[in-house]
């Protein structure tokens, strides 16, 4: 298993209107199957709302840049991610199940 910090960050400040609209609903959609299998612990808009935060893991077979690729931000040119692949060393006792 492999384990990313994802920072994603608009690439034009912070993105309004009906095309940005469609494609927060369509990230969001994207990322639903990710939590229900268990991969996104968490995920969320950054305090400066210029972008977002995930937490995911993977398979040693799958790869993070097609997951990021895939992402519907990244198809509509509105966002872009630093990937930063991280070992677990500890974790609070409630989110032990995630590792």
């Amino acid at each position: 298993m492999k384990y990313y910090f994802l920072e994603g960050t608009f690439k034009e400040g912070r993105p309004e209107g009906l095309e940005f609209k469609k494609a927060l609903d369509a990230h969001h959609t994207y990322l639903k199957p990710f939590f229900e299998s268990g991969k996104i612990l968490t995920s969320g808009p950054k305090a400066s709302g210029h972008g977002g935060i995930i937490l995911i893991k993977l398979e040693d077979s799958e790869k993070i840049e097609d997951f990021c690729d895939s992402d519907p931000f990244v198809k509509a040119g509105v966002q872009e991610y630093k990937v930063v692949e991280f070992k677990v060393f500890d974790i609070q006792k409630y989110a032990k199940e995630w590792v």
